[in-house]
């Protein structure tokens, strides 16, 4: 029999990827939860008795929905996921990001305490300016966030952490650095100086200039192909030992200025940038570069080169545009 699957968030950027990945693999029933109504990409890939619209931060409905499916498997990306805003929201990152950790922990733990169980946390979690962060950070690196995000993942990531030592819940957790790809919102770096070079290319008059405005270009930067992240995702699904946490990312950083030039190579316009002091956060930290030896030895690493995921990323938004 397939194997029942449950991805919360599922209909957003990553859970989309992970779906199509999923059905490729074969072998399972998926099942999404959605906090929206509006049709997505998942929409054409799934029936739609399998996309359930759900506020995850209700626990009667949440918990209703996990006795009702009894997952084998729960990828929980369900999150608040962007670290800019967190900067202006602080409260509803952390109270959202814990209010929805402790409501699928407690549907687990009591209608399905044997579902293995992938926990999304972040690099963000980690302490990049109180403690030596000048190379590759493994998983014993010192947690301490500089945003209001980071913060709410730590929540995220101890919460798990303890419902597997009090209740011994099948649960892995996993530490992604930054990825990128299609359905990846503007709110992000990378998609955002794709979704401007675009606009650029329709708009601007032949033979003028157009300016795009970016943030902190120095900061580094290990970017990995949202193809590769839910591969990884699937594989400590079958393979990661329970109870432990996983980085996954590409093991080499990027500075910003480096990614936006990349793109700006492919592009049919003329491009002028200019920083932007709205885009530039309180604390940026300076580098973020993955140790990922742990989930090498599952079998996974990344496969497909930045420049190919960026000509993707700039070819998505020119479609978009």
């Amino acid at each position: 029999m397939d194997k029942k699957v449950l991805i919360t968030g599922g209909t957003g950027f990553a859970g989309s990827h992970l779906v199509e990945h999923l059905l490729e693999k074969g072998g399972f029933e998926i099942h999404v939860t959605s906090f929206g109504s509006a049709p997505t990409s998942v929409s054409a890939l799934l029936p739609a008795d399998r996309i359930h619209k759900l506020d995850i931060t209700n626990e009667e409905e949440t918990a209703a929905l996990v006795k009702e499916l009894q997952p084998d498997h729960i990828y929980h990306l369900a999150a608040i996921a962007t670290v800019a805003d967190s900067f202006t929201s602080p409260a509803r990152s952390i109270v959202t990001n814990t209010l929805l950790q402790i409501s699928i922990l407690e549907a687990i733990r009591k209608h399905a305490p044997m579902a293995c169980t992938l926990i999304i946390g972040s690099a963000q979690e980690y302490d990049f300016i109180g403690h030596d962060a000048s190379g590759q950070i493994n998983e014993n690196h010192p947690l301490g966030a500089v945003s209001p995000y980071g913060v709410s993942k730590i929540d995220q990531d101890l919460l798990a952490l303890s419902y597997f030592y009090s209740y011994n819940l099948q649960i892995i957790r996993v530490r992604p650095f930054n990825h990128i790809g299609e359905l990846q919102t503007h709110h992000f770096a990378v998609a955002s100086f794709a979704k401007q070079i675009a606009d650029a290319e329709k708009n601007t008059p032949e033979g003028e200039t157009a300016v795009i405005k970016v943030g902190n270009m120095t900061a580094v930067r290990d970017f990995c192909d949202v193809k590769d992240m839910v591969r990884a995702y699937a594989i400590l699904m079958e393979s990661g030992k329970v109870g432990e946490v996983y980085n996954a990312g590409s093991g080499v950083g990027y500075s910003m200025q480096a990614v936006l030039d990349m793109l700006v190579a492919q592009s049919k316009a003329k491009i002028s940038v200019q920083t932007d002091p709205e885009r530039m956060r309180p604390l940026d930290v300076p580098s973020i570069v993955a140790d990922i030896t742990k989930i090498k030895t599952l079998g996974w690493e990344p496969t497909i080169p930045l420049e190919t995921t960026l000509r993707r990323v700039l070819t998505y938004w020119r479609e978009q545009s």
